[in-house]
């Protein structure tokens, strides 16, 4: 088309001879009907996927088991990429196992990203010891990885090796010190191991650098808590709920920060705000905790039934509801007359004696005036 459009009259001519087109006309009518014959007949050539392209697209939109079958057609002995794919669409369908020798298979080919992927599937599988060695081995290639370091610090906190985490993650830090999400990770590190001071400073350098993540202001909120300051965890819950006023849990710990500073009006507010929008068994036991707290028992005891609805075993549910319960007085139970045994007599029943007599003595025996006499001392 720009050829077109550049194009001096005998040139034009030549194109309009080439597509058998009249070049009778003024030069500028003659390039306008070019021009329309171009853009009618000629048009974009449509994009087709690749097979890898088709099963990395398969796999993103939840059809594992048929990106796996696709990349099976594509696998090579001397290419890591389709190993990885396959490995990735195992993964997917639950197929750990197979998953972990794909990714095995890639890793001897000197793909460093398949440890990663092999850590995500020991990870997946339960073992994190070698999870932990395949971080490492990933490791070796790219030290300092964030995403690297940030998954071996999981994998060490869910084995209970909290020390560990926190140490590759502060490690992680001090190589990249201007990366809110390895801040953030060490927050939450930090958190779960019971140290509130440390995780406000470092979830405050996170927001820091990153005023608009969420999670971090969160997370700063419930280190406040930890920290004993409730009322800079409103604020820090304050503003993440201003970024995302969706976040029903920021919403459910405002109101546990209002009912830790002793604000139970504002409590119940965001409380019953947050379980209307989320039924969630958390919410629904801190707002019955507000509304026992504030003496309506009625509204606590229905925030409890609705726990038992979703969780029949929930303890803190079932001792609210044994606790709030309107107790019902006990029946006395009426036993039925006992069966005499067949030849024996009825027993008759004892006189009562008349208003104003005296009731009659009892003879004394011989037995019983020796049983009243005193023994004598030895």
């Amino acid at each position: 088309m720009a050829e077109v459009e550049h194009a001096d009259w005998p040139a034009l001519q030549r194109i309009c001879a080439d597509l058998e087109l009249n070049p009778k006309g003024r030069s500028g009518v003659v390039r306008m009907r070019v021009l329309d014959h171009v853009r009618r007949r000629t048009g974009r050539e449509a994009w087709r996927p690749s097979p890898a392209q088709q099963a990395a697209l398969l796999s993103r939109l939840g059809f594992p088991e048929d990106a796996a079958r696709i990349w099976e057609d594509v696998i090579r002995l001397d290419a890591p990429a389709p190993w990885v794919g396959y490995g990735a669409a195992r993964l997917a369908a639950g197929d750990v196992d197979e998953a972990t020798k794909a990714f095995d298979r890639a890793a001897q080919m000197r793909d460093a990203a398949a440890h990663l992927h092999r850590a995500e599937a020991l990870g997946a599988r339960g073992d994190l010891v070698g999870a932990i060695g395949a971080c490492d081995a990933y490791l070796a290639a790219r030290p300092n990885d964030l995403r690297a370091v940030g998954l071996k610090a999981g994998f060490l906190a869910r084995g209970g090796w909290l020390d560990e985490a926190i140490g590759a993650m502060q490690a992680a830090t001090a190589a990249h010190p201007d990366a809110a999400d390895a801040w953030r990770g060490l927050g939450a590190m930090l958190l779960k191991a019971g140290r509130g001071k440390a995780a406000v400073d470092a979830l405050r350098r996170a927001v820091r650098l990153d005023d608009s993540d969420v999670d971090a202001w969160l997370n700063l909120g419930t280190a406040f808590l930890l920290a004993g300051t409730p009322r800079d965890a409103i604020g820090a819950y304050r503003e993440a709920l201003e970024r995302d006023s969706t976040r029903m849990d920021g919403l459910n710990d405002l109101g546990v920060a209002y009912l830790t500073a002793g604000q139970l009006k504002a409590a119940l507010v965001n409380l019953e705000r947050a379980a209307k929008h989320l039924e969630a068994p958390t919410i629904l036991l801190n707002l019955a905790k507000a509304e026992e707290m504030a003496r309506r028992r009625g509204e606590a005891l229905k925030a409890y039934e609705r726990v038992l609805r979703i969780r029949p075993k929930e303890p803190g549910a079932v001792a609210g509801r044994r606790r709030l319960a309107p107790r019902t007085p006990k029946r006395a139970v009426r036993r039925p007359p006992r069966e005499r045994p067949r030849g024996t007599k009825k027993r008759p029943k004892a006189r009562r004696p008349k208003s104003g007599s005296r009731r009659p003595r009892r003879p004394r025996t011989r037995a019983s005036r020796k049983s009243r006499k005193p023994r004598k001392s030895q």
